[in-house]
């Protein structure tokens, strides 16, 4: 069986690891676009001031599959779905037994003056972050647009060189998704510190240059911020493209059933490509986190090789980060406002937060600023939608454990907990 796989980030590397465990001798052939190795998305920021090198963020030997066919540089087009086929844009071709699309997803880049020109940057590969440290190494002043978690850790890689930064959100606080009001009024102090300015409820109007070098931002409210150097960071949108060469079902998302599985019974996909339902509310939703991709590539891998593996969904949130030393997780519905069945609890004690977020006799939502310790036992009560109502006291407290929820006698035993 050949299996071929479009890229070669969380999800796709996950399934190879999944088709390779059961089928040790399958054909794997791995795409990738980037002419890097396969490495790990979420620490590139680092690259930008050093503090990692290419060597620490590559995915380690060990740890990959054995037996790879990886080609890297290599970009498909064109999906021949009835012949099995993949081209590429020098004209070859790849066919295949089973295909796996984990594309993932390409920064948004909202329709703004001077947004496209030369020194505006966005974060979401290695050669991104290559090109933001060249740069920097000349630069003074840098604006970020978005306060999110990209917006947030590129503006604290560049205070590390010593740049003076400043972070423009269109919402009313920093890392609007992740946090309330309450947590990210405890991070604006944290980003005080570091020297990083934030300015709410502003966007851009224009980038200026002179020549073909940055001078300034304008702001909505006209403004005029310094720039040597400008970062995007405002969401991204699925690289949906290959997938619609095909013929294949999308809406924001690639559609596929509880297997992973698309219209063609022949190709799978995984990752921030993939149109798939929000564990906690059961909406559709395209993640964009690097944990469910890994979930949703060991599944996918696991049934393209025979396996019967189910995916019941992802979380909209799931996130852990550190700004300025400070840790923080938020997990599930943590916007939700009370009423209508919703019950919120709140207890913050100086830089320390706690959101727990009820529907009923679930819990739905959490957020832990700087005490985190037992962020993964919440967040399995959150994905298994458990019964909760006899544990409120103890979920209340500081010293609830994972035994609290098996002596309530739960209707099922917990998967994480009993596969072993």
């Amino acid at each position: 069986m050949k299996h071929v796989i479009v890229g070669a980030s969380a999800a796709g590397m996950a399934a190879a690891e999944a088709i390779r465990k059961r089928d040790p001798g399958a054909e794997i052939v791995i795409l990738s676009n980037e002419t890097h190795p396969p490495y790990y998305r979420p620490l590139i920021p680092y690259l930008i001031y050093n503090e990692k090198t290419g060597e620490d963020i590559s995915r380690q030997a060990r740890l990959t599959p054995s037996n790879l066919d990886l080609r890297l540089g290599v970009h498909a087009t064109i999906l021949d779905s009835k012949n099995h086929i993949l081209a590429f844009e020098l004209a070859d071709s790849l066919s295949y037994d089973r295909l796996l699309i984990a594309t993932g997803a390409s920064p948004i880049r909202p329709n703004i003056s001077g947004l496209d020109g030369p020194g505006v940057f966005t974060l979401r590969t290695w050669a991104d972050a290559e090109g933001i440290a060249k740069v920097a190494k000349d630069a003074k002043h840098a604006v970020i647009l978005g306060a999110g978690r990209i917006g947030m850790k590129s503006a604290f890689a560049l205070r590390h060189l010593g740049i003076e930064v400043s972070i423009v959100e269109l919402l009313d606080r920093i890392v609007p998704q992740q946090l309330d009001e309450e947590s990210a009024a405890i991070f604006a102090h944290t980003v005080a510190d570091a020297g990083i300015k934030i300015i709410l409820g502003q966007t851009f109007k224009t980038v200026n240059y002179e020549g073909k070098k940055i001078t300034s931002v304008t702001l909505n409210n006209g403004v005029e911020l310094k720039a040597d150097l400008v970062i995007a960071g405002v969401g991204v949108r699925a690289n949906l493209e290959l997938a619609t060469s095909g013929g294949l079902r999308t809406q924001k998302g690639l559609l596929v059933n509880e297997r992973l599985q698309t219209n063609d019974a022949h190709i799978f996909a995984a990752g921030d490509v993939v149109e798939t339902k929000d564990i906690v509310s059961g909406d559709p939703i395209v993640s964009g986190i690097w944990t469910n991709a890994v979930e949703m590539g060991r599944i996918a891998g696991d049934n393209m090789a025979g396996g019967i593996s189910n995916y019941n969904g992802a979380f909209s949130l799931l996130n852990a980060m550190e700004l300025g030393g400070l840790p923080v997780v938020s997990v599930g519905e943590v916007q939700a406002l009370p009423g209508d069945g919703v019950e919120i609890y709140t207890e913050r004690k100086g830089q320390t937060y706690r959101k727990l977020v009820f529907y009923g006799n679930r819990l739905i939502g959490l957020i832990l600023v700087g005490q985190i310790e037992r962020a993964g036992i919440y967040q399995i009560l959150i994905r298994e939608k458990a019964d909760v109502s006899a544990l409120r006291h103890e979920l209340l407290g500081h010293r609830f454990h994972y035994g609290h929820y098996l002596l309530s006698g739960p209707r099922k035993a917990d998967q994480y907990f009993m596969a072993g």
